[in-house]
């Protein structure tokens, strides 16, 4: 339910955003090395480097520009989690949650970007997935339309990065099927 409100909010967004906004548009962030410092400084200016996260999607569009969900907590030791969207250059705050864990610690459930996870590594992921798809479609253009990474609330692993996932979203330039690729926290592909 959370995620459909999520879209019919993007949606709405998408129409307010085609219907008032011609100013150009940055490159999608997991497009370039420059793009993810930039996004890497934005989520470490807005939540600090000490930040923990649950997930962060980021998506592209050609009239919207960026935009990214992150559910964070501003210390990777507190259980507070916040949900935040990102839009034309500013961040809102959506909704506010505690995470109930008991005696366990929350930066067993979250993962920083200072230390656990390296996302300059998602560049090469897109890459990836962009090739894959082109040569099993046999097209020549095709397009990143999100990237998604989340830390499932169960634990299977002992290391909890072992867990991630990193879901790519890819379709040709000219529409038709997404292909998703799945992929660990290393950028080993999944399936």
């Amino acid at each position: 339910m959370k995620y459909l409100t999520f879209f019919i909010y993007l949606i709405a967004v998408c129409i307010i955003g085609a219907c008032g906004n011609s100013e150009e548009k940055s490159q999608a962030y997991f497009d370039s090395d420059d793009e993810f410092t930039e996004l890497v400084k934005s989520l470490n200016e807005q939540f600090s480097d000490n930040a923990g996260y649950s997930s962060i999607m980021l998506s592209y569009d050609d009239l919207m520009g960026n935009t990214v969900l992150v559910k964070v907590s501003r210390n990777i030791d507190e259980n507070t989690i916040e949900e935040w969207f990102f839009m034309n250059d500013s961040w809102d705050k959506k909704a506010e949650t505690k995470l109930e864990l008991g005696d366990k610690n929350p930066a067993d459930f979250l993962f920083s970007l200072n230390g656990d996870y390296d996302l300059s590594k998602l560049l090469d992921m897109v890459n990836e997935s962009k090739h894959k798809v082109m040569n099993e479609l046999k097209v020549k253009e095709v397009v990143c339309k999100s990237v998604n990474l989340l830390m499932p609330r169960k634990r299977s692993s002992v290391n909890k990065m072992d867990d991630l996932i990193t879901q790519i979203a890819i379709e040709p330039l000219s529409g038709g099927t997404t292909y998703k690729h799945s992929y660990d926290a290393m950028g080993n592909l999944k399936n």
